[in-house]
């Protein structure tokens, strides 16, 4: 274990003075640097993409950071393996398929973690606004995918509320005359089979896609299996392109929970480190059922005038049950969410400025119920019986416009707003007020009005350098698990909850600067970000709720794709943050779990100051490619008042694939080739050091073909 650190100024000393000066070198050396042979350059200026402006666009003249991920058709066991090498991304995977995300932020649980992400397929959300999951990943489907696109911070006036932190985006591939198909086999009885194909005439194309992935657990009584399709249609009709999705998942898993230091060895070593404690499970009763289905229809039309309509409806419903392990009396959990939506988005413009205008609506039922069975918990006042249920009906309606002006040859002007109007209506079906520690609302209704702007510039500074500034405000109506779903909120008595009039929206501010450029083979993007959010609702270490919280985010950023030579590259993404809490939050006297006492300026628990992601790859022919994978993650702060913290870790990878022929590819990955001894999640939880381990060395073996 270490300690916290004594040199509270470390932030403004080390890691703003080098990065904002690393930052100046970098464009003062492109500035100076023409471009030079591109035979073997990186696209990164060139790139396409879709996100930013729901339309292709190239990648050098977006007035803000992407990152772009390519996909393959190999078994997606964990789709966060591929989100953690990019900048700014530290997603914990927990249990199976169960993760909680970082980007651009701590690690945020609880309606916190589920509502600060937008996670999309082809930009149609997979959970509701209001509904999210802090599990959602385990919808996305990345083997029928092309790439996935990350924004980290507010996403622009085009989305909506969820994407406060960053969004992500699965883009589909195009439909080809193809057939592929991908089998894996590895440790701990993992197994993956992956298929797709596609069929092209003229302008109608079709595609199914297909996977089945299970785990038997490295720890105890922790496998899963689970099952995903995708069916993609597309066809034109005079000036209408037509593109039709309908998908689907299925999840059956057994769950580990964290592990607990005081349950494991002599008290000299964390349980981590305990190969025996750190593959057990102390929850083996513990299990999640998930299912979820989604479609759209995509309809782009060419007007008369030049300009291009977009509409796309779309339908979604998902359903879980899961057992909470982690609250006392481990009450059952069933909630489930149906929608109906419709984007639409007007495009136009001229030479001196482009404009995109629209609205998008959706509508939601929801419902959620908890019952526990077992007897009475003692701890905390979980009683048996039915502690929730109810349904809310959700509306939510956002026009927004983003308009590009070219104020000359060299410089763009992005301006966005969006209005978003989110109304909740919901109905209690049993008792109101106070089963044990756990408060019912009365039925009622509630409405949130947020308006989000964005304010961007770009500047090219030659053929392949840009450097941009963002200035954006992105807003989060509150979950509604945080609204309704309530408890007592005193440990020695009874003292109701903040009513859900008492919840405002989370507003979150953010200012960047980048500068992304192309020089010979090496292509890179550098982004100091700084943000602020207001009206941080969750609840703390404590069990207590806040509704006012402040945070401070700001660090540096870097993305780096480098052709060393013709048979040998290297990509890196670094980061350099600081999280701190700026509100006070002070426990009263004697009470047990003062750990968890916020101070202004402490840092946020969860949020390690540095993360990198390095792959070194080498080709040794047009058959035979190794790669050798190191992923580091920072020390970082276990508790809000940093009284204990866990040292981080740097675990080693390494892959070597070899074309068969015939289509045909072999390929051999290798996690935690040193077989370090490493915590995926470390907190502290009334004084109780607590951890998620990371796995011990293990193989995947997987073939991969194309017809």
């Amino acid at each position: 274990m270490g300690h916290p650190s004594k040199s509270g100024n470390r932030w403004n000393n080390r890691y703003v003075s080098a990065p904002v000066g690393a930052l100046l070198l970098v464009a003062f050396i492109a500035t100076e640097t023409r471009a030079q042979d591109d035979t073997l350059g990186i696209d990164a200026i060139d790139e396409i993409i879709v996100t930013t402006t729901r339309a292709p666009s190239a990648r050098g003249g977006n007035t803000g950071n992407i990152a772009v991920l390519a996909t393959d058709t190999t078994p997606d066991l964990f789709p966060v393996k591929l989100l953690n090498t990019a900048p700014g991304v530290n997603i914990h995977r927990g249990s199976g398929q169960e993760h909680l995300t970082a980007i651009r932020s701590p690690v945020l649980v609880g309606g916190a973690g589920a509502g600060s992400f937008l996670y999309l397929e082809d930009g149609i959300s997979l959970r509701a606004p209001g509904f999210a999951n802090v599990n959602a990943l385990m919808d996305a489907m990345p083997s029928a995918a092309q790439r996935v696109e990350l924004v980290r911070g507010p996403g622009s006036a085009l989305y909506g509320s969820n994407a406060l932190h960053g969004l992500v985006n699965y883009i589909s591939a195009p439909i080809e005359d193809a057939t592929q198909a991908g089998v894996s086999i590895g440790s701990f009885g993992r197994y993956g089979f992956s298929g797709q194909g596609g069929r092209r005439d003229g302008d109608f194309a079709t595609r199914l896609a297909v996977s089945a992935t299970g785990d038997g657990g490295w720890r105890d009584d922790s496998g899963f299996e689970q099952q995903k399709l995708r069916f993609q249609s597309q066809w034109a009709n005079g000036d209408t392109r037509y593109h039709f999705s309908f998908g689907g998942m299925n999840l059956n898993q057994e769950t580990a929970g964290y592990i607990k230091t005081e349950n494991c060895g002599d008290g000299t070593v964390e349980a981590y480190q305990v190969r025996n404690c750190a593959k057990s499970n102390p929850y083996p009763e513990a299990y999640r059922d998930a299912r979820s289905w989604r479609a759209f229809l995509r309809m782009d039309r060419q007007l008369a005038n030049g300009a291009e309509l977009t509409l796309t409806p779309y339908w979604r419903s998902n359903d879980m049950e899961f057992k909470m392990h982690f609250l006392p009396g481990q009450a059952v959990e069933d909630n489930g969410h149906d929608s109906i939506g419709v984007q639409s988005a007007y495009r136009s413009g001229s030479d001196a400025f482009a404009f995109t205008l629209g609205v998008d609506m959706e509508i939601t039922n929801g419902s959620l119920s908890e019952v526990q069975t077992a007897p009475a918990a003692g701890f905390g006042g979980y009683l048996p019986g039915t502690h929730y249920d109810f349904d809310v009906d959700a509306l939510v309606v956002a026009p927004f416009a983003h308009i590009v002006w070219s104020l000359g040859d060299a410089t763009d002007l992005t301006t966005g707003l969006r209005l978003e109007r989110t109304e909740y209506d919901y109905t209690n079906n049993t008792d109101t007020g106070l089963q044990g520690k756990l408060f019912r609302p009365a039925s009622q209704s509630n409405s949130f009005s947020d308006l989000s702007p964005k304010l961007g510039l770009l500047h090219r500074l030659n053929e392949n350098a840009r450097l941009f500034v963002n200035l954006a405000r992105a807003a989060r109506a509150p979950q509604v698990t945080d609204l309704y779903r309530l408890r007592d909120d005193d440990k020695t008595g009874p003292l109701l909850p903040p009513e859900p009039s008492a919840f405002d929206s989370e507003t979150l501010d953010s200012l960047e600067i980048g500068f992304r450029n192309r020089i010979g083979h090496t292509a890179y993007e550098v982004t100091l970000f700084t943000m602020r959010k207001e009206n941080y609702h969750f609840r703390d270490g404590d069990d207590r709720y806040v509704t006012d919280g402040e945070t401070a985010h700001q660090g540096i950023e870097l993305e780096l794709d480098w052709q060393l030579t013709r048979t040998l590259s290297l990509t890196h993404a670094l980061t350099l943050a600081a999280h701190e809490y700026r509100f006070n939050r002070i426990l009263p006297d004697g009470n047990p779990n003062a750990a968890e006492t916020i101070r202004d300026g402490n840092k946020i628990d969860g949020a390690p100051e540095t993360l990198a992601s390095t792959a070194l790859s080498w080709y040794a022919n047009d058959r035979l490619m190794a790669k050798l994978g190191w992923q580091h993650v920072g020390s970082y702060f276990m508790d809000a008042s940093n009284s204990a913290e866990y040292d981080g870790h740097d675990v080693f990878n390494a892959a070597l694939s070899y074309r068969l022929g015939g289509g045909m590819t072999a390929r051999l990955d290798i996690e935690n080739l040193t077989d370090e001894a490493y915590a995926k999640r470390a907190d502290k939880w009334f004084g109780d050091n607590r951890y998620f381990p990371g796995e011990e060395r293990n193989i995947t073996l997987s073939l991969q073909s194309r017809f």
